[in-house]
């Protein structure tokens, strides 16, 4: 055994011991003997190998021109010594030491969620080089190197799937509680578990890039960085301490009673005021980073315990993100022909509707002349194929759907492209865009639209050469959880709002199918951060809930910006005030709950420090509370505030 490396790692611990069993020692030497030197000798020496290390920060902090209670413990334990005191000198000296070693184990099981992180973190990998396969060390996988991940293995890497299939408990990382089916073209995280069948993975992100990595360095920030109450107390403290050695030296002025003024260096310490809010809020951080939720820090951490409003994106926050192409109808122009001059006119945009039209091209079976055009062969439901009807008023049924690229297009933000291609003009987008350009959309076109609208879809206009030909309905499925999600968030005392680009009848059915009260339409994304302010500037607290990309302006601009679906997503996770690994609604009720918890553990820890100094300060001045007893009482307080914001680890 390293005796050395033992000894620094457990300094505190055989400390604390060495000084309370010589404490023991001396006081049983002077009590049941007459050996009064030797008890004396025996007492000075548990003072001194308690208080070397005590005595040594008090050193340093008074070189960098601030007085803590290390130094106010040396004052008193040197001042008992002067005096004659030597048993209250070693107690006091044993008693602190203690509580230090104790509040340094109990600090350590508040990071335990970063312990359980650098755990998962796997140490080899096995890669195929040279058409064998090697364990190498994980760190030293190279980006594209393909890695076997057999089963019951952890993922070495940030990676894709290009073999095998399996189920992948990505708790670690997502916090999601069931694993994850996982096949080809399907991404997966270092760290996370393969319970099932072997897997071959493309190596995207390795050794301190991988999204475990970057979770780690995240909450250990957070856990370092200084919340408000924090700062506050710590400049408090500053002012408070030359206060109490102040009080300290009028008291032996007036009464002449030294043990008194030792008795009022230890106690008055804020030791419990100055550990209370930094320990709720570790373990705040730890605990939500185990149900992956990472917080940046304790500012964000209080902010969040404030929350009025939380005001959600729609598309891919309350719904999936997966808008698919539900029905195309032609009015005087063959549907299917309608659908592919939209995917042409949307072929280079980056809009997740554009990305709609272009699969629905793909996916769209043709068939007969004047028959139908349906996807994956679906059924009707009502006689009109809701989820995959294409309807012509007349035409042939285009037999090849192929899409050119647009001889050029332009991107109106919020409303639509306008393209042109082979001459013509392709206008695709929605109403509001088409009466800036003054093109006239016919009752049918406008019936039907309001028909799909009021079914909770989207439905985009497409027009050729100012002519309407079509109409595109999209639907974007509901997430699940959603409306439970809201339900919570109510019953908390928060109001949730929807903010959406979508036109005002598909916004008031999504807002009624959710159980939102409160929505806004047809916002631009500058609008999106406008609802913000007014909210803000109301005198609320406001969060926003979005997808961390296309919402970052306004998750930006509210109190608190949390972003959906973090994992593998560098700007997420980088950008956020909180950040939600996984697609997963639940969390922010959790997220949100959890904040207004600790925000409340901070005024608890802080009150508990509070009142226990008072009380003991007037039990000094009325000589009911002496040096030892004083101190006991004072390190207990310290550790009960310890444990009350440990409770936040199993909240």
């Amino acid at each position: 055994m390293n005796w050395k490396r033992y000894f620094r790692k457990h300094r505190k611990g055989i400390v604390a011991g060495t000084s309370g069993l010589l404490y023991a020692g001396g006081w049983a030497i002077g009590e049941f003997s007459a050996y009064d030197t030797v008890s004396t000798v025996v007492l000075v020496l548990a003072a001194v190998v308690g208080g070397y290390d005590i005595a040594k920060k008090a050193y340093h902090t008074l070189e960098n021109g601030s007085v803590g209670i290390n130094t106010l413990v040396t004052l008193a334990a040197l001042g008992a010594i002067a005096i004659g005191e030597y048993w209250e000198a070693a107690a006091v000296v044993f008693l602190f030491a203690l509580g230090g070693y104790l509040e340094g184990r109990t600090m350590r099981k508040t990071r335990n969620a970063l312990q359980e992180l650098l755990e998962m973190t796997p140490d080899t990998a096995v890669v195929r080089r040279d058409g064998e396969q090697v364990e190498v060390p994980a760190h030293e996988v190279d980006e594209g190197e393909t890695v076997i991940v057999k089963p019951g293995d952890k993922v070495p890497v940030d990676g894709e799937v290009i073999d095998g299939e399996s189920a992948i408990d990505q708790a670690p990382v997502t916090g999601e509680s069931a694993p994850v089916h996982k096949a080809d073209g399907d991404e997966v995280y270092a760290g996370t578990i393969n319970q099932e069948g072997a897997l071959e993975v493309t190596a995207t992100s390795t050794g301190t890039d991988t999204t475990l990595q970057r979770i780690i360095q995240r909450v250990e920030e957070a856990q370092e960085a200084k919340a408000p109450t924090e700062t506050l107390i710590e400049r408090f403290s500053t002012y408070y301490t030359p206060a109490i050695i102040l009080l300290a030296v009028v008291a032996y002025a007036v009464t002449r009673n030294e043990m008194m003024a030792l008795t009022l260096l230890v106690i008055g310490c804020p030791g419990a005021l100055v550990i209370g809010p930094p320990v709720s809020i570790v373990s705040a951080i730890g605990n939500a980073a185990r149900k992956g939720v990472l917080m940046k820090g304790g500012e964000h951490l209080e902010t969040a315990g404030k929350i009025d409003v939380v005001a959600f994106d729609k598309t891919g926050t309350l719904t999936k993100g997966e808008t698919a192409v539900s029905a195309v109808e032609g009015f005087d122009y063959d549907a299917a022909e309608a659908l592919r001059l939209a995917a042409v006119a949307e072929k280079k945009s980056e809009h997740h509707l554009a990305q709609a039209v272009l699969d629905a091209v793909d996916d769209f079976d043709v068939r007969e002349p004047g028959g139908d055009v349906a996807a994956d062969g679906g059924e009707p439901t009502d006689g009109r194929r809701p989820s995959s009807d294409l309807r012509s008023d007349g035409g042939a049924v285009a037999q090849a759907v192929t899409v050119p690229d647009p001889d050029d297009f332009d991107v109106v933000a919020g409303k639509g492209v306008i393209a042109h291609h082979d001459g013509r003009e392709i206008t695709v987008g929605n109403r509001a865009l088409f009466d800036e350009r003054d093109i006239p959309i016919p009752d049918d076109v406008a019936t039907y639209v309001r028909q799909r609208e009021q079914r909770g879809e989207t439905a985009v206009h497409v027009a050729l050469d100012g002519d309407v030909i079509g109409v595109i309905a999209m639907r974007d499925e509901l997430r699940e959880a959603a409306p439970g999600v809201v339900s919570q968030l109510e019953d908390a005392g928060v109001q949730t709002v929807m903010l959406t680009g979508d036109n005002e009848r598909t916004a008031a059915a999504v807002a009624e199918e959710v159980g939102i009260d409160d929505y806004r339409a047809e916002l631009l994304p500058e609008d999106k951060q406008t609802a913000i302010r007014s909210f803000m500037d109301g005198g609320d607290v406001v969060a926003m809930v979005g997808d961390g990309i296309n919402d970052a302006p306004s998750l930006a601009t509210a109190d608190v910006g949390i972003a959906m679906g973090a994992a593998g997503t560098d700007t997420a996770i980088e950008t956020a005030d909180m950040a939600l690994m996984a697609d997963d609604l639940e969390r922010i009720p959790y997220a949100v709950k959890l904040s207004k918890a600790t925000r409340w553990n901070i005024y608890e820890n802080v009150g508990l420090a509070v009142v226990t100094v008072a009380l003991l300060l007037a039990g000094v001045l009325t000589s009911y509370v002496h040096l030892a007893g004083g101190m006991l009482v004072h390190e207990g307080s310290v550790l009960l505030v310890i444990l009350n914001g440990m409770r936040l680890l199993r909240y």
